[in-house]
């Protein structure tokens, strides 16, 4: 569930950049269990705790992946630096964020360029 095709991660101007790919169009509760671990993983070993969710490819989530996303934010914000936003939301999946307040918590950016441009700049 984790190969290049799924979710990749990459540094980009000390952001630790999560895209997920295409087979994640649809992030059900199986897929989020067996990525969760890497997504944890990822927010604990990002140097600086920068860390962005490219959701560009995902059209809907629920809510076990607001809770690893949760699970995420909550890392990075423990460290003194640690930053955390999404970008690429669709338009439900925005709408979900909206509903439970939740895009007044995380940065949400449009496209993963200005994403790591504001991070970058604090």
């Amino acid at each position: 569930m984790t190969d290049d095709t799924t979710i990749q991660i990459e540094v980009e101007n000390d952001i630790t950049v999560v895209t997920f790919g295409p087979p994640l169009k649809h992030l059900d509760d199986t897929a989020v269990i067996e990525c969760q671990d890497l997504l944890l993983e990822a927010a604990q070993n990002a140097s600086p705790p920068h860390v962005l969710f490219d959701l560009t490819n995902v059209h809907l989530f629920g809510s076990t992946f607001i809770e690893v996303i949760f699970r995420v934010w909550h890392r990075l914000n423990a460290e003194t630096d640690g930053r955390f936003a999404l970008c690429g939301l669709s338009d439900y999946c925005l709408e979900v964020l909206k509903v439970t307040h939740l895009d007044q918590l995380w940065g949400i950016y449009p496209s993963s360029s200005e994403a790591v441009e504001q991070m970058a700049q604090g």
